[in-house]
């Protein structure tokens, strides 16, 4: 992880949607969505419930990512 994929991560989260975290980051879509991905690659986790055009943060993953930043 990075420091870029963390601030997309938290963008995403706080705008709801990664079309949203785009606008606000001024970056593409797919890019917002690739970096996402990889993300989850990375450590094993899905942070978010992806469900037609709807993202839900996964509590319990997070939870996950927490303890291993910490």
């Amino acid at each position: 992880m990075n420091i870029r994929q963390l601030k997309i991560f938290v963008t995403v989260c706080q705008s709801g949607s990664m079309t949203a975290a785009a606008k606000n980051l001024y970056i593409s879509q797919p890019s917002i969505s690739n970096a996402i991905k990889e993300f989850e690659r990375e450590y094993g986790i899905q942070l978010f419930d992806r469900t037609s055009k709807k993202l839900t943060l996964r509590a319990l993953q997070l939870w996950h990512a927490y303890l291993v930043f910490d």
